[in-house]
């Protein structure tokens, strides 16, 4: 099978030769500690590892033209800066584990409907550079028949607008000012979908579309079921309903925190797949293929604090799950998260090693590093805040030089 077969056939519960091969992304911070556990400089893990060939569509979902970069302030290693979505926020100058940032939200730059059209005029669909500098040229040379897949992300009405306004606030405009919460989100679902009528985009078929939605805490939706079927259903539906005339395959939401609640909304609103199933916040992949069936695939559940320990461990969480949800079907295995630095890098080799011996019916006790003797040299240190200090020091150094 192609990798687009493949990925096809498992998101329709079919029979596909193996499961998708894509295990997780290491950030920026984790690449640094895995290079000091011995990965050599300038290796593609992707490659090296195997992952399925998955590319993202370069249409550009954010404000164009972006807002200008500005610090306004500077104490220590702490700065108060506007990002280039028109956020105040305060944060490290050098982060000691950049790509898993801590940040303070300051303030927003949607307080009144006319800051919210002076934003809109900024989700323009054709707005120049929304499709990348040559668009018919990747059109033509990704469009079906093709064998790798090709994934589109967008951002969900909630994930936008508590980007504009802020979440507390939007928590209370919900009851305060429901009428402004029903017109940005509407605005958002337009700009969606007519970016998605633009000429070109339905030719190529994807595969499928994220939509960016986090919307739940710990232990449950950070809004209630009711308020997420009043305000955001109608508008799922309606962006689905575009997507599939685009020729959009499947659509899957991103959404960190608890998700048993809102499952049973994105399943009705048409949802196919959720994404990423993180188990230090109570998710179970195989509760829910036994309470939802195959009415949505699930992406991720590979709990990353069980990866932090040896070998034993890492089998036994991947065996206490991946085994029986290959067999359920509509599972894609990876880290349920970005994977942090704390993961050495020999463990999730191993994890891959052990699910493609799962996935391609090998024994599982024969996973081995042996096909990465070329890529890991001698380990000098293992992660610890103090080495992620350290290197962030470094960084700053060569930066200056």
């Amino acid at each position: 099978m192609t990798d687009r077969e493949r990925f096809l056939q498992t998101m329709a519960f079919g029979r596909p030769d193996r499961v998708p091969y894509s295990f997780g992304g290491p950030r920026q911070a984790t690449l640094s500690a895995w290079r000091y556990q011995g990965l050599k400089p300038d290796v593609s893990l992707h490659r090296e590892i195997g992952y399925d060939d998955w590319r993202g569509v370069p249409i550009d979902m954010l404000p164009l033209p972006r807002f200008e970069e500005v610090t306004l302030e500077v104490h220590g290693d702490k700065r108060i800066w506007i990002d280039e979505l028109g956020t105040t926020r305060l944060d490290q100058v050098n982060p000691v584990t950049p790509g898993f940032v801590t940040r303070t939200w300051v303030d927003f730059p949607v307080k009144t409907r006319a800051d919210f059209r002076r934003m809109a005029e900024r989700y323009r669909p054709d707005a120049p550079g929304r499709f990348g500098s040559d668009w018919a040229g990747y059109v033509a040379a990704n469009k079906p028949p093709r064998a790798h897949v090709l994934r589109g992300t967008v951002y969900g009405p909630f994930w936008r607008v508590r980007d504009w306004v802020g979440f507390e606030r939007l928590c209370t405009m919900f009851l305060d000012e429901p009428a402004f919460v029903e017109e940005m989100f509407e605005f958002v679902a337009d700009f969606t979908i007519a970016t998605f009528e633009q000429p070109g985009v339905a030719e190529l078929e994807m595969d499928f579309v994220i939509i960016s939605e986090d919307m739940a805490y710990k232990t449950a939706s950070m809004i209630s079921p009711a308020m997420v079927r009043r305000f955001m259903a109608p508008h799922y539906r309606r962006i689905n309903d575009a997507f599939r005339k685009a020729g959009v395959k499947n659509i899957v939401v991103d959404s960190d925190g608890h998700v048993s609640e809102l499952i049973p909304i994105w399943i009705d609103v048409g949802f196919d797949g959720s994404w990423p199933t993180e188990i230090a916040a109570g998710n179970d992949p195989l509760a829910y293929r036994k309470r939802f069936g195959r009415e949505i695939v699930h992406f991720g559940g590979i709990d990353k604090r069980e990866l932090r320990f040896d070998f034993a461990r890492v089998k036994q969480e991947v065996m206490s799950k991946v085994p029986e949800l290959l067999e359920l079907g509509g599972y894609v295995p990876m880290v349920d998260h970005g994977v942090p630095p704390d993961i050495p890098v020999r463990n999730f080799l191993y994890m891959a090693e052990v699910i493609k011996a799962l996935a391609e019916g090998r024994d599982v006790d024969r996973a081995n590093l042996d096909r990465y003797h070329d890529i890991l040299g001698p380990i000098q240190q293992d992660w610890s805040m103090e080495l992620a200090e350290r290197i962030a020091m470094a960084d700053v150094m060569d930066e200056g030089s």
